[in-house]
């Protein structure tokens, strides 16, 4: 586990196979607060990038996954922060629905999903949240807009902050676990709810504008990475 300056005012927060991010301006900002009972992780994070725990004022979900959402209860309670997520997400971390079985249309799904869903942590409901919807721009680091990215999850969102040449958090709406900078749409599509609207999730952030891509899996693509997107969608379509 590792914190990086992916660029100024951003830090990508290493938690073994999931990532979260700092967003640094006048407050803090956690993107995702990652797997269960790393408070700690978090912690070292802000002091790498200089600032206090108590400085974090704001923690952006981009979905509902436990290994997204699994700190945030200790985030907020540490700190008081407010937390972000779409309505249709929002019902499940406030524990008022059980979150979606593994998607069973896939063989992995049929065959591992039991033992995976098992695995999962029980996270303790979280009821004070803030829902945020598509093209919301949210007063924090300057302004961050809301990218509703459905299909990983219903209320999956990407979050664009428009610094730095513009940086695109992209949650599980795409991923770069091989670290080639070829991102890849639907990650871990046992647990992608609804394949067709993940593609045409990935789509759409493919026409967005942005330099650089943090991921919830995989490293980060710097330099033109919305081109990176472009040329995957053109391998996908052949």
């Amino acid at each position: 586990m590792a914190t990086e300056q992916v660029l100024p005012g951003v830090y990508k927060i290493g938690m073994g196979y999931v990532n979260a991010f700092l967003l640094v301006g006048d407050d803090v900002a956690v993107v995702d607060s990652g797997l269960p009972n790393h408070l700690n992780v978090i912690t070292e994070a802000i002091a790498v990038a200089g600032r206090k725990l108590e400085d974090l004022k704001h923690a952006l979900l981009t979905h509902h996954h436990a290994d997204h959402t699994g700190s945030l209860s200790a985030v907020m309670v540490a700190t008081g922060a407010q937390a972000y997520i779409h309505p249709l997400d929002a019902p499940i971390v406030r524990g008022e629905k059980a979150a979606p079985g593994p998607n069973t249309t896939i063989m992995a799904g049929r065959l591992l999903g039991p033992i995976m869903q098992r695995l999962t942590p029980k996270l303790a409901p979280i009821t004070e949240l803030q829902t945020v919807n598509d093209g919301e721009r949210l007063d924090i680091a300057g302004g961050v807009t809301v990218v509703h990215t459905p299909g990983h999850t219903a209320g999956h969102v990407a979050y664009l902050w428009p610094e730095q040449g513009g940086v695109l958090f992209a949650g599980d709406a795409a991923g770069n676990v091989f670290g080639l900078g070829a991102p890849t749409g639907m990650v871990g599509g046992m647990f992608t709810e609804d394949i067709p609207a993940a593609r045409e999730s990935f789509r759409r952030l493919a026409e967005l504008e942005f330099s650089t891509a943090c991921f919830g899996h995989g490293g980060v693509i710097k330099g033109k990475a919305h081109a990176a997107f472009r040329r995957a969608l053109e391998r996908l379509a052949k």
